[in-house]
């Protein structure tokens, strides 16, 4: 009883004790509603993604492990996309927030033309270079393995069109404080891409599918359905704010808005690309321990995504929510409810990661039946569990200061915690150690601590709203 007592006057004597009821009404009517459709949007692509795992599972390890491998490359592009998605959303929620809503839209429009572009020449490069692109990631990885990931990767390749478009078309709807579309669609996007997969790939009534390449097919079908509701959405102007007509694509690009918008999508795209790729190198590292390893860290990662859900949703809240007040002039309040989203997700995610721990066996089982496979997955999600505490700070404190548009720490800070970290250490411990896959992890979870403690000191110093002079907010 002494305890409790003691532990609830510490309570009381802390700050957010005193302001409690500031911080429930930020939750329930600012955080909340975009946190929740951001998570369940997530929450139905990475089932989605679950879904189509289970589908491939079926047709062996083998081929599990080849499109976990095309995925890692996959991953690397799809990065890039989502970090000209992020500048794209961080810029029509700060001229939203000026009341400046034709900026918004023409920010909006030319991020679409300039990626769709992009993404068609970057298809036709990757397509062409394929073997090359599979020999290089796949390291030691037997030849049926290989030729699995080549035939994913040269079918997923032509979606990344459609990925860009579906990208940008989100973030820019999000940036305006509409949730909900990007939900439907993308959600939709995926319960087709399960359907439409599901027939290519085991067939129906008399017809006997197209085995793995129908999961690719399925996946780039999906896309470019989901890319046509994107646009449509954005015609109609089911948010006035964001109306976009056909014929507005076709007009001369703005560049200073599209500077702008390039100003945070370029530090955070050089980002993504390098942090993503130096994921790829330690994926490379796990590609020769063996088909078991692979197929295991494919799915512990998977799983570790799951449990990562409301962090990401979280994020994605603080970075318009941080943008649309430095768009009012409320610097004040930006760093307030920054703070608030990092600790409620450090606590939030925690104690799921915990809780989940013990019940990774269970959670492979639904991926796999292969014991060794299994064994592999419940070692990696008990050390995420215990690194867990960290992962808000490395994740969640970025993307809220990227609302601020400081991207160029974050790109730094991201290249030294990976190159500096996670390859050197995963390297280190996973093969020259031997420690194998557990070792490429640590590496991981060092690169989270020094991501972690610099974004921290970035938010406590308050060097990252240097954009916005304490006065203005006056």
């Amino acid at each position: 009883m002494n305890v409790s007592v003691a532990l609830r006057q510490a309570v009381q004597r802390t700050p957010w004790y005193q302001k409690r009821k500031t911080y429930r009404v930020l939750f329930w009517r600012e955080i909340s509603p975009l946190a929740v459709p951001i998570f369940l949007e997530n929450t139905c692509v990475l089932l989605m993604g679950v879904l189509s795992t289970f589908l491939v599972s079926w047709l062996g390890k083998e081929a599990m492990a080849g499109v976990g491998l095309a995925d890692s490359f996959n991953m690397v592009i799809m990065a890039f996309f989502a970090a000209v998605d992020l500048g794209t959303t961080v810029v029509v929620a700060f001229s939203l927030g000026k009341l400046d809503p034709s900026r918004a839209r023409s920010a909006a429009r030319q991020s679409l033309v300039i990626m769709t572009l992009f993404a068609i020449v970057l298809a036709v490069v990757i397509h062409a270079s394929g073997e090359q692109i599979i020999n290089f990631v796949a390291g030691e990885a037997t030849p049926e393995v290989k030729a699995l990931a080549l035939t994913y990767l040269e079918l997923t390749v032509l979606s990344y069109p459609a990925a860009a478009i579906t990208l940008i078309g989100s973030g820019a709807l999000r940036g305006a404080g509409n949730t909900r579309i990007p939900l439907i669609i993308n959600g939709g996007m995926n319960i087709l891409n399960i359907m439409i997969s599901s027939v290519l790939i085991y067939g129906v009534f008399s017809w006997d599918g197209l085995g793995f390449v129908g999961a690719g097919l399925g996946l780039t079908i999906a896309r470019y359905i989901g890319a046509v509701a994107i646009i449509v959405v954005l015609m109609i102007g089911f948010n006035p704010a964001l109306r976009i007509t056909l014929k507005s694509y076709f007009k001369p690009l703005n560049f200073s808005i599209l500077w702008e918008v390039l100003g945070i999508g370029i530090p955070a795209s050089i980002e993504s690309v390098l942090f993503n790729g130096g994921k790829l190198l330690t994926q490379m590292f796990v590609a020769g321990m063996g088909t078991n390893v692979i197929a295991g860290n494919f799915i512990a990662f998977s799983i570790a995504a799951v449990i990562n859900l409301p962090g990401n949703a979280l994020g994605s809240a603080s970075t318009i929510i941080t943008g649309k007040r430095l768009g009012k002039g409320q610097i004040g309040q930006a760093e307030r409810q920054l703070r608030h989203v990092f600790w409620l997700s450090t606590i939030f995610l925690t104690l799921i990661a915990w809780v989940s721990a013990p019940f990774g066996g269970l959670l492979a089982s639904f991926y796999t039946q292969e014991q060794d496979v299994k064994e592999v997955v419940q070692v990696l999600i008990w050390l995420n569990a215990a690194f867990m505490p960290i992962w808000a700070a490395s994740w969640v404190l970025p993307a809220g200061q990227k609302g601020a548009r400081d991207a160029r720490f974050a790109m730094w800070v991201s290249m030294l915690g990976m190159w500096g970290c996670r390859v050197v250490a995963g390297y280190t411990l996973g093969v020259v150690l031997g420690m194998g896959v557990v070792g490429v992890w640590m590496g991981m979870f060092f690169d989270w601590a020094v991501r972690g403690a610099f974004f921290y000191w970035r938010m406590v110093s308050g060097r990252w709203l240097w954009k916005y002079p304490k006065s203005s907010s006056h």
